[in-house]
């Protein structure tokens, strides 16, 4: 069989999670620091300063844009790693199935899956409950290559939820 996803794709899935996590958390500190000092700045002024509103405006201004900033964060470039990262723990440690059939296309649109873009490899497969072929979609991640198959070549293939494990291209 011809691996076609491998065990150091978790490792780096796991430290670009972590880079992106350990990017949050310094602008959370910085945050967390600079709010800290608007509050003591705030509690150190007399009774009736003119600098207490703009102390407030001040912190309300960096209260705002770090609110915006994790909800495009959180909600963009950590979801889609963390999507990613998951998927690979699935691929790891997830029940797998193989199958044999007959490769038929590529097909190079994007599917979204849980979160993680995908390309598929259409193959022709017998089912047998039914007694009839249809056709079936391997999913391929898109960032990677498609394996090298010929139309018609028989193929067995083991997969993850669907997601192309590992082939072997039989005779």
């Amino acid at each position: 069989m011809t691996k076609y996803f491998f065990n150091e794709e978790f490792y780096k899935a796991k430290k670009q999670r972590k880079i992106v996590l350990s990017i949050y958390f310094v602008v959370l500190a910085v945050y967390s620091v600079l709010s800290v000092g608007f509050f003591l700045w705030f509690r150190t002024l007399p009774y009736k300063s003119t600098e207490i509103t703009t102390v407030k405006f001040l912190h309300y201004g960096i209260t705002a844009i770090f609110v915006i900033f994790s909800f495009i964060y959180l909600g963009v470039p950590f979801k889609r790693v963390n999507r990613y990262y998951k998927m690979t723990i699935n691929m790891i440690h997830g029940l797998k199935e193989t199958f044999v059939a007959v490769f038929l296309e590529y097909d190079e649109n994007i599917r979204d899956k849980d979160g993680v873009d995908y390309k598929s490899l259409i193959f022709l497969e017998w089912n047998k409950y039914k007694q009839d072929f249809y056709e079936r979609r391997v999913l391929v991640p898109y960032e990677k290559e498609f394996p090298k198959f010929e139309a018609n070549q028989n193929i067995e293939f083991i997969t993850q939820g669907n997601v192309l494990v590992s082939y072997k291209i039989l005779p």
